[in-house]
């Protein structure tokens, strides 16, 4: 472990010997030992150490898909481990994403989830994570890109609980000075699906195994690329989004088996649903358990819903104002196909011990979807955990000019 110097010898955040490194492995366990008090979950530090291990050996992350940082005084003693006193730490994954300027076309771009951003408790309040967020972004620049060129945007997922309101507000304006903007996320929650619960006529909805995913994120990449190449209404956005890839849809399942089989005993062979309209349209959602600390944290998230329909097409709060009758009824058949997927989520949930079904910044197709099968679903304003936060790194905007985060659903969390 990494030994606390005396506070009186700490350096200023702002010492020019602050430097941002990658750590050697022995500094790696320690800067995973220490993050384990907040992240380990229902396991012990023993188990956290190698899960970890596990999800860091996976397609995304291999190869310098994960890079480690760690914010070191360059001038102190090395610790009696051998390493040097780490003040923060984070890490920074590589992912595959779109961005789409007005009238430039599609381009594909390399951008980094930053995750594990943390601090030695006996070091809060002194700064370090702030030095450490400003190095990391000058650093972000140009890391893994083509050529030295600079990259797009980078994202990161703000967990802030448990904290206070006013907590909250700071740590959101601590990212936002930094320069991630937090977007704002909602979900829609749904309870399992109870025993004895009456049935909703819906289409029948078919499970999806590992197998499955490869090809259905394929097509989901190739229809998220041709919705960005449509022409878009406000002419003063630039569009971004992660590719959903199979990469990063298995990074979560690994997490998700690694965690069942150590808690449960098992491991889940179901990813999610699909369910198909009259006229043979789809709808399908890949999902992942995620296992917390208490009952109320096990949720089964969908990572990504998928409908082979724009769903910008059809407003069925006012249908009224659709004169197309035929787009109408449609629209209400993917409504019914994206239910029967959602039951088959809550099915899904109930059978593992979930206390909810999450879905991220559900469409308005969703919500309705969701309340045709739980009429208790909830909508809920994050405001405190997995807020996802952007920053720009590319070409000046012009003033006035905003950035789109199309697809802001939960396989972009890390």
């Amino acid at each position: 472990m990494t030994t606390p110097i005396n506070r009186i010898d700490l350096p200023k955040s702002s010492a020019s010997t602050l430097q941002l490194v990658r750590p050697t492995e022995t500094e790696m366990i320690e800067t995973t030992t220490l993050g384990a008090v907040d992240w380990k979950g229902p396991i012990d530090t023993s188990a956290y150490l190698r899960r970890e291990d596990h999800i860091r050996d996976q397609t995304l992350t291999r190869h310098g898909g994960i890079t480690f940082w760690i914010l070191v005084d360059t001038t102190a003693p090395l610790t009696s481990t051998g390493s040097r006193t780490i003040l923060a730490s984070c890490e920074t994954i590589r992912k595959r994403a779109l961005v789409a300027w007005p009238d430039e076309g599609v381009r594909e771009v390399i951008t980094h989830g930053i995750a594990s951003v943390h601090c030695n408790p006996a070091y809060r309040g002194k700064g370090f994570a702030r030095r450490m967020m400003i190095e990391l972004a000058h650093h972000l620049d140009t890391w893994q890109q083509k050529d030295g060129e600079n990259a797009d945007f980078t994202v990161l997922c703000v967990r802030l609980v448990p904290l206070t309101l006013a907590e909250i507000d700071r740590h959101q304006q601590f990212y936002a000075r930094l320069g991630w903007k937090t977007y704002p996320s909602t979900h829609i929650a749904l309870c399992p699906r109870s025993n004895g619960e009456k049935d909703v006529d819906l289409p029948g909805a078919s499970l999806l195994a590992a197998e499955d995913i490869v090809d259905l994120c394929s097509k989901g990449e190739a229809t998220l690329r041709s919705d960005l190449a449509k022409p878009y209404t406000l002419a003063s956005t630039v569009r971004v989004a992660l590719i959903p890839d199979a990469a990063t849809m298995q990074w979560h399942h690994a997490r998700e088996e690694f965690l069942a089989q150590l808690v449960l005993g098992k491991q889940p062979t179901c990813k999610g649903a699909m369910a198909k309209t009259p006229d043979g349209k789809k709808a399908w959602c890949i999902w992942t358990r995620t296992f917390g600390a208490s009952q109320d944290e096990n949720v089964l998230n969908i990572l990504r819903l998928g409908v082979e329909h724009n769903e910008d097409d059809v407003d069925l709060q006012e249908p009224n104002a659709v004169n197309d009758g035929d787009q109408i009824a449609s629209g209400q058949a993917l409504v019914e196909a994206i239910a029967a997927i959602l039951q088959a989520a809550r099915v899904e949930a109930a059978a593992w011990g979930m206390s909810s079904v999450h879905l991220w910044n559900p469409s308005q197709m969703s919500i309705l979807a969701a309340r045709k099968v739980d009429r208790s679903a909830r909508i809920i304003d994050r405001n405190d955990e997995s807020l996802p936060s952007l920053r720009w790194h590319g070409k000046a905007l012009p003033d006035g000019m905003e950035i789109d985060w199309i697809g802001n659903e939960k396989y972009g969390w890390c």
